[in-house]
């Protein structure tokens, strides 16, 4: 019996490469009329970066700004999926109706695995980001999650520029 793909987890850095792989996405979801979650993870703040907000902000300061920063990711993200689909000629309706946005803060490996749980993806996509002489590069989340998915997933290479 062949696959049904109906939930899509897209895991981006929001990097250069991210429109590239997006495209995968998008066409994966229309073969198979599958819903689109792109995800997002914020990291935690590195124990430096907590002394500093923590010597010259006020802990209501640091709290906005970490929702404000939030909110940017958000409006990011939205913003690079309508200006997907206008350059790729996807109408707006059916764009908006093929994905929803997810941002997650902690540690990404373990939270692309909670959201394949949480949204019971039928797969996965995740762009590479790292491109060698020969080959490509991974990454250290990429290998991670792979090693521990239980469901298919693509890695989609950088494009060449």
């Amino acid at each position: 019996m062949m696959p049904d793909i109906k939930k899509i987890l897209f895991a981006t850095r929001l990097s250069e490469n991210s429109r590239h792989s997006l495209r995968y996405a998008f066409t994966i979801a229309k073969k198979f009329d599958a819903h689109i979650t792109i995800l997002h993870v914020i990291e935690p703040l590195s124990d430096e970066a907590k002394f500093a907000f923590a010597a010259y902000f006020e802990k209501e300061v640091e709290l906005e700004m970490l929702v404000k920063r939030e909110a940017r990711v958000v409006d990011q993200m939205k913003e690079q999926v309508q200006d997907f689909c206008k350059s790729e000629l996807i109408d707006d309706a059916l764009c908006k109706s093929t994905f929803s946005i997810k941002v997650a803060k902690g540690y990404p490996e373990e939270q692309i695995l909670k959201a394949i749980i949480d949204l019971q993806a039928d797969f996965l996509i995740m762009g590479a980001h790292e491109k060698g002489f020969t080959h490509t590069f991974l990454g250290d989340i990429a290998k991670r999650v792979l090693r521990r998915s239980q469901i298919p997933s693509l890695i989609i290479p950088m494009q060449e520029h």
